[in-house]
């Protein structure tokens, strides 16, 4: 789900005042590391999103007075840079304030800089009451760094050092995450620079294949569970080219408890347990699977959905991220923010 202005301008400048909307407002999914993701033999590198119920949200306010771009927080330079193409290639002053808020900070493998970019870009055409699709905000993020997919609806199969996307594949079928924050960020323009030239054996990119497949009838079934065992076999595989804290634990304790599978941000160092909101015993196991997280005393962990969605902020301010108590299930996805 993300937002946008409804009043396209075919891309003709704009100089009147009364085309300009006081503040533009933008949003866009962050996603749950990713389903699958490798590079198959002479094929570009692809990953297959999994978005979740937590979103970026922009607002960018224009001014007529002139004056810099700027961007708050200042650390979001991607989203800015962003912006300052997309008013140019418009034909749009470069001015004024954009505002992004983003419940979890970047490098964690949850997609944070692409929907930042994709939100901001959202919120910079709605203020000029114009709309950008989702295939020149992929062209933009990818001159910035690699992208997710997440500006697509649903979930994707996306070239994401090309800005390309694959094949829509529909829509995941509902699953609840109970997300284990392992500690640490990624470099996520430098792991990709180590990554671009990797080639996975033969038997690898045969898993990989399957589990793309496995992600086409997992949708089209509304199977979590095959969905599941599809992002485990992409897990296992991809694990090799960056280790992650508490792995080996997830995925033991994944296969003795009977939890559908695992989740991973590739690029990332996130790791999550994936249940079946529907299969029998599922309490049972989400009682069991958030004993262990405990256990592991984790710098942080917390439970979402795919399915969760968030009207975002009622006011023209962003909202200010909430930090709870760690084991206050309804607030950990803000406690991994600080």
């Amino acid at each position: 789900m993300y937002s946008t202005s409804n009043h396209a301008n075919n891309g003709s400048r704009i100089g009147a005042s009364d085309n300009l909307q006081a503040v533009g407002m933008g949003s866009c999914p962050l996603v749950l590391g990713e389903c699958v993701q490798g590079r198959l033999a002479m094929g570009p590198h692809f990953l297959i999103t999994s978005p979740i119920g937590l979103f970026s949200w922009a607002e960018f306010a224009p001014s007529l007075n002139g004056g810099p771009l700027l961007v708050d927080p200042p650390e979001r330079t991607k989203a800015l840079r962003a912006v300052s193409r997309y008013l140019s290639e418009q034909d749009l002053p470069a001015n004024g304030m954009l505002r992004v808020s983003t419940p979890i900070d970047p490098g964690q493998g949850f997609g944070t800089s692409t929907a930042d970019i994709a939100a901001s870009l959202r919120a910079a055409a709605s203020a000029w009451r114009r709309v950008i699709g989702p295939g020149d905000i992929a062209r933009i993020a990818v001159a910035i760094e690699p992208t997710d997919g997440s500006m697509y609806r649903g979930c994707v199969a996306f070239a994401h050092r090309d800005g390309v996307p694959l094949e829509s594949l529909g829509q995941l079928p509902r699953f609840e995450a109970l997300v284990a924050c392992t500690g640490g960020v990624v470099d996520t323009v430098e792991f990709d620079r180590r990554r671009k030239d990797f080639r996975y054996p033969a038997h690898e990119e045969a898993e990989l294949t399957a589990a793309w497949n496995m992600i086409r009838h997992a949708n089209r079934l509304g199977d979590v569970g095959l969905m599941a065992r599809a992002s485990t076999i992409s897990a296992k595989i991809n694990e090799q080219l960056l280790r992650k804290p508490y792995f080996a634990e997830m995925v033991r304790f994944a296969e003795c408890a009977g939890v559908d599978g695992i989740m991973a941000a590739h690029s990332g160092t996130a790791l999550a347990l994936i249940l079946d909101p529907m299969r029998p015993g599922f309490h049972d196991r989400l009682r069991e699977a958030r004993a262990f997280l405990d256990d592991l005393e984790l710098p942080a962990w917390f439970q979402i959905s795919n399915y969760a969605q968030r009207l975002g902020p009622a006011s023209s301010t962003p909202a200010r991220r909430v930090v709870g108590d760690r084991r206050d299930a309804t607030s950990r996805a803000m406690a991994m923010a600080t």
